[in-house]
């Protein structure tokens, strides 16, 4: 009877293990760059502490602040061709949190098929630049 207890606490004890990394994993706010077809920051110039995601399909933006520095990740969207057509974001509750926004949340954020889009985005530092078509 010893041996089978001693198995199942084992056994226990390894789930309860794999169930706390995976929390642990999924509390992360910062997405992998699989799935995503854009990727700005942290490497681009001056965009210490930013990152940004985009996913065409949906006009799935993402972004994230990567550093604790004090300093809020913040982006600038604006259309190709259409003044009116921007947005910002900012990221102000510290290092590895994100925001994101979609064409479901309103028409704002709806970008235009076959329409450049153009993003500012920074942190601590100069403002990074970004551009990118849309064309799904």
């Amino acid at each position: 009877m010893k041996f089978r207890i001693g198995r199942i606490l084992v056994g226990a004890t390894a789930l309860a293990s794999a169930a706390l990394a995976m929390t642990a994993g999924s509390a992360s706010a910062a997405p992998s760059a699989a799935g995503w077809d854009h990727i700005f920051g942290p490497n681009t110039p001056g965009s210490s502490g930013v990152r940004v995601y985009v996913k065409e399909h949906g006009d799935i933006v993402k972004l994230c602040d990567t550093k604790k520095d004090g300093y809020s990740a913040e982006l600038a969207v604006a259309e190709d061709g259409h003044a009116g057509d921007s947005y910002g974001m900012s990221v102000s509750t510290g290092a590895g949190t994100c925001k994101t926004h979609r064409a479901s949340d309103g028409a704002k954020y709806d970008l235009d098929e076959n329409n450049g889009v153009a993003f500012g985005f920074w942190a601590k530092g100069p403002q990074s630049s970004a551009f990118w078509e849309n064309d799904h």
